[in-house]
């Protein structure tokens, strides 16, 4: 009840709906995987689920291949994408780009809109708290927007307000063995550090700030609907003087 609810404020979608998942195979995205493959198939739709093997730990592909061999057993497809990463000094922002453009690419080869990622409420505070440590504007204290424009698809958050505990009890309860990321205990990377040392607590003055942005994408998508029109042949036709001054 609460996915399905988490789903209906991302639409709309589609009918029937058709949605690309990014799985890892740890219990967020597992979890998310068996909750959408449930709500698209309520609705005669289907699932894709995406893996990414970046090929930086021994062992990636056969976890990448556990995870396909998880996901059959509920009768979901999988795919595996595999990409090369160069390892600079910032190895996880790198491998970060490249699977999100792999994933991407997938989906719209696939003719996929929609891209579900599992991000979940644990994940919006340390990301908050990252980025108030590096002193974040507004935009940085509203934290991730559950819904992002991204050039192919549209990039999905249905968990942000959603426990790890309680995706793991979903994994549970469907039989389903997630896999640990040791790169989630490194201390070497900043999230990881924020994890072992207990410090994500949302900051002072998160809710104002993410009031603030949705004000303005309010204001944003209103002006576009009421000043670009969009052809039947793909093109958009954009009253720019309207739009750039209008109230609001």
């Amino acid at each position: 009840m609460r996915f399905a609810a988490a789903m209906a404020a991302l639409g709309p979608f589609e009918a029937p709906p058709r949605i690309a998942v990014a799985v890892s195979g740890g219990s967020d995205s597992l979890a998310l995987t068996l909750l959408a493959a449930r709500w698209a198939a309520a609705r005669k739709g289907a699932v894709l689920a995406l893996t990414v093997d970046h090929g930086l730990r021994d062992g990636s592909a056969e976890e990448a291949r556990q995870v396909g061999t998880v996901l059959a057993g509920h009768g979901i497809a999988h795919r595996v994408l595999t990409i090369a990463v160069a390892r600079p000094s910032g190895v996880q922002a790198a491998a970060r780009a490249a699977r999100y453009e792999a994933l991407e690419q997938a989906a719209a080869e696939a003719g996929i809109l929609h891209l579900l990622v599992g991000h979940t409420a644990q994940d919006q505070a340390e990301t908050i708290r990252l980025r108030a440590d590096r002193a974040s504007g507004a935009d940085g204290l509203a934290g991730m927007a559950p819904i992002v424009e991204r050039r192919w698809v549209r990039l999905l958050r249905p968990l942000l307000g959603m426990r790890r505990s309680d995706l793991m009890a979903t994994c549970r309860a469907a039989g389903a063995a997630w896999i640990d990321d040791p790169f989630n205990r490194d201390p070497r990377f900043a999230r990881a550090r924020l994890r072992l040392e207990g410090r994500a607590v949302l900051p002072t003055g998160v809710v104002a700030a993410r009031r603030r942005r949705n004000a303005r994408q309010a204001v944003v998508a209103d002006r576009l609907a009421r000043h670009v029109e969009v052809a039947a042949e793909g093109y958009a036709v954009a009253d720019l003087r309207a739009l750039v001054g209008a109230p609001g």
